[in-house]
């Protein structure tokens, strides 16, 4: 036991360190299953798609719910409830709490993965154990992951999978069945996750064809691709064409050139250091809210500090260096990912710089991902391991550890604003003093409870009272038409919405369905249509929200 512990020292310590920042950053209460209350947005709501999805029938593909957004909706590939979880979590559904959360557990857990990958790449480049621990330490507490929290995505906080994929390509691993388990890790956790790991086992399979020049390895990257569309369909992201993607598609939400150095995030400047004039607001909202990807000062500072050795030892050196197949292909992806990430709309410190029209047929390739900007965090932790691995050979061994203690420190200072941002937003005092949104709804309950449907009467995209109505749905076992999807067929709910109009027009309501609204005009115009065979009524709930419903007649 002894030997064993000995031997995996470094993992076990570091996993120790990852456990302390997550409780110093987030707090182990966090883990409570049974609360709800800290979720932020999106985060909150992939526990509504979560909690319809635990007590639906099992069909293909997987993760449907046809009980949530009946008629207009999808998946929970598209509700930001953490497939594998649920997949995981859902045969014990009968044994839960009403309210049950794993997005805690998960943030936890990626934390743990984050050092142990960490760990491995470190261990690969020969570090020593104090600098791995300053490393580990940056990677944990990265601006561009921490980010992701303030708006509940905490699927796109697993950024270990890009290190495993980045670790499997050091590694020069071949195999196809290591590669496919990768890509279906990814893919239950988010779909930008899944694009850039693909993006990185294609390239991986195309350095391998360059370095042996054998055609069996576009066999194995065939065979992938392949396994990947078919396991794609079965977890059900074909589910929905969507004919539009919200916020215009590819370069809504893009990188600025100059993102890595702007600390400007969501809602407030990360760096303690950089103020104006290096700092700027995006001319696009979207870009401020996903364009997010400041290194920290310190991760600058070690940067600089590599591209100093390189340019020392370039001229340094006699002849010129013969650079590495799979560094040449790593340079041609990061490449790649960076235009992808820029798309056609360059801008540069927050205004458009130039633009260029993109070939039609890439345009499907492109318009699935609005929120490009992310496509650069692949590259993010490339530069910076290549950083780290460039330093570590140029500096003494003895002075490795000191010079990364050097680094962490200024990181840690510099990225305080964000750090107590998240720390303030998860204090326990504050939570457990937030207003309960499972209060005794009575008047809802009394007047719904003969009917197992609530059908919203869209005007729009969703009523402002829409979380809380779903929430009610769930405690009460009702099904809606109505729910929170990323991705949706906007064709298909116009469609649904004339069709909804139609059977008030011809007096025709569903007994089994109560229908609400949250347009008064709407509601008043359609009340009348219907008003001998049904009743109308306005409820005023314990939470001061006003529900106008429409009950049909038994």
């Amino acid at each position: 036991m002894l030997a064993f512990i000995l031997k995996k020292k470094d993992i076990i310590l570091l996993t120790i360190l990852a456990i302390l920042i997550f409780q110093f950053i987030f707090g182990f209460h966090l883990i409570d299953f049974s609360n709800i209350y800290w979720l932020p947005d999106d985060a909150y709501n992939g526990f509504l798609g979560w909690s319809f999805y635990r007590n639906a029938s099992e069909t293909l593909p997987f993760f449907k719910i046809f009980d949530y957004g009946m008629g207009v909706g999808s998946t929970i590939i598209y509700t930001d409830s953490l497939p594998i979880f649920a997949i995981i979590f859902k045969p014990f559904s009968s044994l839960l709490p009403v309210d049950f959360q794993y997005f805690g557990l998960w943030l936890f857990l990626s934390f743990i993965l984050t050092a142990y990958f960490s760990n491995r790449i470190l261990t690969y480049l020969n570090m020593d154990f104090i600098s791995k621990v300053f490393i580990t330490s940056s990677l944990l507490l990265s601006p561009i992951m921490l980010e992701r929290f303030i708006a509940g995505h905490f699927n796109l906080m697993s950024h270990w999978v890009l290190l495993w994929g980045i670790l499997l390509y050091l590694e020069n691993e071949k195999r196809v069945s290591k590669w496919f388990f990768i890509l279906l890790i990814s893919m239950l956790i988010h779909g930008y996750l899944f694009a850039m790991t693909l993006a990185i086992t294609i390239f991986h399979f195309m350095r391998l064809y360059l370095e042996k020049h054998n055609k069996k390895y576009f066999i194995s990257l065939f065979l992938l691709f392949v396994l990947s569309m078919f396991s794609l369909t079965a977890f059900g992201y074909f589910e929905v064409q969507a004919d539009e993607v919200f916020h215009g598609g590819w370069g809504g939400y893009r990188l600025d050139i100059l993102a890595f150095m702007n600390p400007i995030g969501r809602s407030l400047n990360w760096s303690t250091f950089i103020g104006e004039p290096v700092s700027f607001v995006p001319s696009q909202i979207g870009d401020l809210i996903e364009g997010f990807n400041y290194f920290g000062l310190g991760i600058l500072l070690n940067i600089l500090v590599s591209i100093y050795f390189l340019i020392r030892n370039s001229f340094n050196s006699e002849k010129p260096t013969n650079i590495p197949i799979y560094l040449k292909v790593l340079f041609l992806f990061s490449i790649f990912m960076i235009i992808f990430s820029l798309t056609n709309k360059v801008s540069l410190g927050g205004n458009e710089l130039f633009s260029y029209n993109m070939p039609e047929f890439l345009k499907p390739l492109t318009k699935p991902f609005r929120a490009s900007a992310r496509f650069f965090w692949p590259v993010y932790y490339l530069i910076l391991i290549g950083s780290i691995a460039i330093n570590a050979r140029n500096i003494k061994q003895k002075y490795l550890p000191i010079f990364f203690f050097f680094i962490f420190t200024i990181q840690i200072v510099d990225i305080q604003p964000g750090i107590q941002t998240i720390r303030a937003f998860n204090n326990k005092i504050y939570l457990d003093g937030l207003t309960k949104m499972d209060k005794e709804q009575t008047e809802l309950t009394r007047v719904t409870k003969d009917y197992n449907q609530i059908l919203y009467v869209f005007p729009e995209y969703a009523n402002k009272n829409w979380r809380e109505l779903l929430y009610f749905a769930y405690k009460n076992n009702k099904k809606t038409n109505f729910g929170y999807f990323a991705r949706r067929n906007w064709n298909i709910q116009e469609n649904y919405i004339q069709d909804l109009k139609k059977d008030f027009k011809n007096k025709i309501l569903d007994k089994n369905s109560i229908y609400y609204f949250s347009d008064k005009k709407i509601y008043e115009e359609l009340s009348s249509e219907v008003s001998q065979i049904s009743t109308i009524i306005t409820i005023n709930d314990s939470n001061g929200l006003n529900h106008m419903l429409i009950i049909p007649n038994k």
